[in-house]
């Protein structure tokens, strides 16, 4: 599982290669009602327990819960969604939200003030009776109050926590039924039992074969700036899981789909050159990189750390295994993003280097194969094939073939989709690749506090990570609360903590008939606003 993460209005606008989202949403042609849509995923959906965060169930819960919040995919701001507006007290830490009027969720319940509660308390908390986790990106502690008469809910919290805003929009917080909240967890797990207010509801599911989104009827409380207000075009979305890239691309080529996510580099230019619209979407957040595990062997050492940041030639694995809608990470966290700076002084290939550093540290012997000795070791690293990544398999392969050059040994497994999450993080690994689209750091805290993910695998033994992070979590300033990220993000990478490699990119590829598609800020696509062109002019 790769899960879900300042003034999100410093964000700067989304790449697509090709087009831009406002150059798809305002093709011409009237938008048609109607259609059915068929979408190939790469993999098959996981719990969908609300607050479990896997990218692959991203795409249901986008379209089927509404939240509180809503981040803009051109703009990156907050803005106004099921609470029509709000405001935080000078202290950072009492939320007043209005709530919206006339919303209900798909089996008829209002969603009112006191639902509103209900789902934060939920959040908060959790169901321990049931074996449910409190939402991991919630505050530590908040009091909920709820007024139905004047539609005003109101959070209370111990203590200042600068993320709140961006966690609620999220939709690992999307609004549930009564329901669905009572229901067990295993229940919960099943995709027709997430109730939501969104545009679309799940109407039926063939478990690992296909989910199908039915469009809401009577849906009008859209966020503040979608491309329209009422119900989405699209009767239907048909969601099927595809694991062979080739058959998805095969299906998306022969009109049995249309819109895939991930293709192969090869891929994304065969269905260029045939008319397809190929995007690679880089949003802000978390960039592509190798997290060093402090529990594997050798890697206590910062000078091993850094040589294998200095080993690999990101412009050629640039070069070998992907298109123009990749390109290379110079930070842990990509530009626009709170945090970020240039780091190129650190982040580059040097072999020489990566030679010096590993002299100065003892590897000067070699064995038969070329690979660095000490005390009769070989400087061996063990990594698992990111499963989630379709393009992962040949970049640790290029990377091996890198890393061997300046004596060290890229021991590269695989594994299945059960056993990764598990077989990553052994303490025998000493690299897991990292990365995903969020809308703040709170994700780097998630990922990386001691009492968190913990995933340099440092268990607590340097205080300056938990001390950032934690600073930066109750920093209401944006200004000051960049420059505690940025100092985290300049200390990471100083230590060799972990290696960028690529920005995260997703790539879809879509048919010339399918029109309005546009993407969440999340880079998962929002089907809201996407209809089929018929060729008769627009009309469905």
């Amino acid at each position: 599982m790769r899960p879900l993460g300042v003034a999100a209005a410093a964000l700067a606008a989304v790449t697509i290669a090709g087009c831009s989202v406002a150059d798809e949403t305002d093709r011409p042609g009237t938008p048609g009602r109607g259609g059915h849509l068929t979408y190939l995923d790469a993999e098959a959906l996981a719990s969908m327990q609300i607050q479990v965060s896997y990218w692959q169930n991203s795409l249901p819960k986008d379209q089927v819960l509404d939240r509180l919040v809503y981040q803009d995919p051109k703009t990156f701001r907050f803005v106004p969604w099921i609470a029509e507006k709000w405001t935080v007290d000078e202290s950072g830490r009492v939320y007043r939200f209005t709530i919206r009027d006339g919303v209900s969720y798909s089996n008829g319940q209002p969603l009112d003030a006191d639902s509103v509660k209900r789902n934060l308390d939920w959040q908060f908390d959790g169901d321990k009776a049931k074996g449910i986790t409190r939402n991991p990106t919630f505050p530590d502690a908040g009091t909920v109050t709820a007024d139905n008469a004047t539609r005003t809910v109101t959070v209370t919290l111990d203590e200042p926590y600068a993320p709140f805003i961006p966690v609620l929009s999220v939709n690992t917080a999307g609004l549930v039924a009564d329901r669905t909240i009572d229901a067990s967890k295993e229940a919960q797990s099943v995709p027709t039992n997430m109730i939501g207010s969104g545009p679309f509801y799940v109407e039926s599911e063939v478990p690992d074969k296909k989910v199908v989104l039915a469009k809401r009827r009577g849906y009008n409380w859209a966020p503040a700036t979608a491309p329209h207000q009422g119900e989405a075009y699209l009767d239907t979305v048909t969601i099927i899981p595809v694991k062979e890239d080739s058959v998805r691309v095969g299906a998306l080529r022969a009109g049995q789909a249309d819109a895939i996510r991930y293709a192969q580099p090869p891929d994304e230019k065969l269905l260029r050159r045939e008319g397809f619209d190929v995007r690679g979407l880089r949003t802000p957040g978390l960039a592509n990189t190798l997290d060093v595990r402090q529990t594997a062997p050798f890697l206590r050492d910062v000078n091993v750390r850094k040589a294998i940041g200095y080993g690999i030639d990101r412009q050629q694995i640039l070069d070998t295994l992907y298109t123009d809608n990749w390109r290379a990470a110079q930070n842990i966290v990509t530009r626009n993003f709170p945090g970020y700076a240039d780091r190129s002084d650190v982040v580059r290939y040097d072999p020489q280097q990566a030679g010096r550093l590993l002299d100065d540290s003892g590897w000067v012997s070699r064995d038969g194969e070329g690979y660095r000795t000490k005390d009769g070791q070989r400087l061996s690293v063990l990594i698992y094939v990111d499963v989630y990544d379709h393009t992962a398999r040949p970049m640790y392969e290029l990377i091996q073939r890198q890393l061997r050059r300046v004596g060290i040994d890229l021991e590269v497994r695989q594994t299945d989709f059960a056993n990764y999450p598990s077989a990553s993080v052994q303490d025998a690994v000493g690299l897991r690749r990292n990365g995903w689209p969020c809308p703040d750091p709170v994700r780097l805290w998630q990922n990386y506090d001691s009492k968190g993910g913990d995933l340099y695998a440092l268990k607590g033994s340097d205080p300056a990570i938990d001390r950032l992070l934690r600073a930066q979590l109750v920093e209401n300033d944006p200004r000051r609360r960049a420059e505690l990220v940025r100092e985290y993000t300049n200390y990471v990478i100083d230590n060799a903590y972990t290696i960028p490699l690529l920005e995260d990119t997703q790539i879809f590829g879509v048919a010339p008939r399918v029109r309005g598609l546009a993407n969440a800020a999340n880079s998962v696509p929002w089907f809201y606003d996407t209809w089929i062109d018929d060729g008769s002019g627009g009309r469905g």
